[in-house]
C-alpha cells in the first residue's frame, strides 16, 4: 500500500480498536509501519504530572492530544504508513485533515460499531481489568499514591448513565476511504477480508 496512508481504526467503548489495530499489523508484517497510541501518552503524562480532578484531567489530556498530533506529524514528515487507534470522534476530524492535507497524505477509516448493550457490557468487563490504566477510570489521580483498593471501591456507571455519555458522540470521521465492521460477535468477523480490503486500496 502507499507509505503515505493513514488507516484510523475509531469505535465506541469495548469494540476491540486496540486488537483489530494489532491483527492488522500482524497481518501485513511490515516493520516499516508505524503504530501511534494516543493513550499510551494520556498514560505516559498521567504518571508524570498526575490530576487532582476532571478538569485537570481534561486539560492534560488536551495537551496528550497535542503531542499526538506532533507525533503524528514527525512521523507523516517520514512518509511512514501509520496506524492509529483511538475512540476517535468529530472533534478530532479538524486535527487529522489538517496534518493529512499538508503532507499530502490519504486516509482509511475503519469505524468499528455495534449497539450500546452490548458496549456497556464490554466496558463494565474492562472496567474489572487491574492491566488497565487506572487513569482511564479516575477523576484524582498520581502514580506515587495509588493504590489498588481505589478501584475495588469504585461504583459502575449505570446503563443508562454510559448511554448519555456516548450517545452524541459519532465515531465514524469518515476520513479518506471509509469502512464500517459490525463487531457484535467477534468470533464472526472475517478480519482477513477487511484487511485484504484495506492493503489494497
Amino acid at each position: 500500500m502507499d507509505k503515505k496512508t493513514l488507516i484510523i481504526f475509531t469505535g465506541g467503548p469495548g469494540t476491540g480498536k486496540s486488537k483489530t489495530a494489532e491483527k492488522f499489523m500482524d497481518f501485513l508484517a511490515d516493520d516499516q509501519i508505524v503504530k501511534i497510541s494516543y493513550d499510551e501518552i494520556k498514560e505516559k503524562n498521567w504518571d508524570r504530572f498526575g490530576f487532582d480532578d476532571q478538569g485537570e484531567k481534561e486539560r492534560l489530556d488536551h495537551w496528550s492530544l497535542e503531542e499526538f498530533y506532533l507525533t503524528l506529524g514527525k512521523r507523516m514528515w517520514e512518509e511512514k504508513t501509520i496506524v492509529v487507534e483511538y475512540p476517535f470522534c468529530q472533534k478530532h476530524k479538524s486535527g487529522f485533515s489538517e496534518l493529512l492535507t499538508k503532507y499530502g497524505y490519504c486516509a482509511v477509516t475503519v469505524c468499528l460499531y455495534t449497539d450500546y448493550r452490548t458496549e456497556y457490557e464490554r466496558s463494565i468487563l474492562r472496567g474489572s481489568n487491574t492491566s488497565r490504566h487506572p487513569g482511564h477510570l479516575l477523576s484524582t489521580y498520581h502514580k506515587e499514591t495509588f493504590h489498588e483498593e481505589i478501584l475495588s471501591k469504585m461504583e459502575q456507571p449505570s446503563y443508562e448513565e454510559f448511554v448519555s455519555r456516548i450517545a452524541a458522540k459519532d465515531y465514524n470521521i469518515a476520513l479518506g476511504e471509509s469502512i464500517l465492521l459490525d463487531v457484535t460477535d467477534f468470533s464472526r468477523i472475517d478480519y482477513e477480508s477487511v484487511f485484504t480490503r484495506i492493503s489494497g486500496l
